[in-house]
């Protein structure tokens, strides 16, 4: 059965969903790639890669849009030891590499406006974030909303869908299904504050219909700034949260710390948050043709 819901959306959004105010972009095709990283080295070393791009296909009253991002932060930690005497003694150093933080999402999703106001939509989209117990999770959606203003400055439109979501755990919950029905309400926000500088507000939430108590949301803020026509530099901030979020399991020690052998179940945090600084470089059509 969920074979075929699958096979279902997967062929709706090839005909559904709406533009994001395609009202007033050209028609052609858009892309944006987003690049940002740390580095260092030395007496300690760590490293924190950040990548996104978007494609975006523009024709009248249909948009197709794909995007992907991946982050990962890896972390060296450094033991060093003294082997000799006080005189006459040799360093040794051993370094443990350990993957702190990683997210990668990928997404499609094809765009249809009925209206002005209304539009249908259709999408697939796949997750994974191991720190945060997710090894996958793929996500089929289909629904509509509402655009409620759109111009130069300012666009805003709301959005209303069924889903299904499949997800595997990096630790099995004995308790919760892996896959099941669900509802997912959001918004979409961009204002111009200057010629150069704009917001980008967007947030999706999900409820699992199968168990009330599992809801889970995505927050995403970014103030873009213009550096010319093809260049921006983009600060962002990205909360992630679920009510219910995936076990960990912990070797159990006893009073004196020493360990039993038993391991334990128990949730990871609730809340992750996510800071990027990024310099995007975008490729667009010319309005003037």
């Amino acid at each position: 059965m969920r074979f075929r819901f699958a096979l279902l959306v997967l062929l709706l959004t090839t005909v559904l969903a709406v533009p994001a105010m395609a009202e007033t972009d050209t028609p052609g095709w858009y892309f944006d790639a987003d690049l940002g990283g740390v580095w260092t080295a030395g007496n300690s070393e760590s490293s924190a890669l950040g990548a996104a791009a978007t494609l975006r296909r523009v024709i009248p009253r249909w948009q197709f849009i794909v995007n992907g991002s991946a982050s990962q932060t890896q972390t060296t930690n450094k033991t060093r030891t003294a082997t000799g005497t006080v005189d006459d003694f040799d360093v040794d150093e051993t370094s443990v590499t350990d993957k702190t933080a990683e997210l990668y999402k990928l997404a499609g999703y094809s765009l249809f406006d009925i209206s002005p106001h209304f539009f249908a939509l259709g999408g697939v989209d796949w997750m994974r974030n191991r720190p945060a117990g997710i090894d996958s999770r793929t996500l089929f959606a289909l629904g509509a909303g509402n655009t409620w203003w759109t111009g130069d400055d300012s666009k805003f439109r709301t959005f209303y869908n069924g889903t299904w979501t499949f997800q595997d755990d990096v630790v099995e919950n004995p308790v919760a299904a892996s896959d099941f029905p669900g509802i997912q309400i959001g918004y979409v926000l961009r204002h111009q504050f200057t010629e150069s500088t704009r917001l980008e507000s967007d947030i999706v939430a999900d409820l699992n219909l199968d168990d009330t108590e599992d809801l889970r949301a995505d927050w995403y803020n970014a103030l873009p700034v213009s550096i010319s026509s093809r260049l921006e530099l983009k600060p962002a901030v990205r909360l992630l949260w679920r009510n219910q979020p995936s076990l960990e399991q912990l070797p159990l020690l006893d009073g004196s710390g020493t360990p039993t052998g038993e391991n334990v179940l128990t949730p990871l945090n609730e809340l992750d948050t996510i800071f990027t600084l990024a310099l995007v470089i975008k490729f667009q059509p010319d309005p003037e043709g």
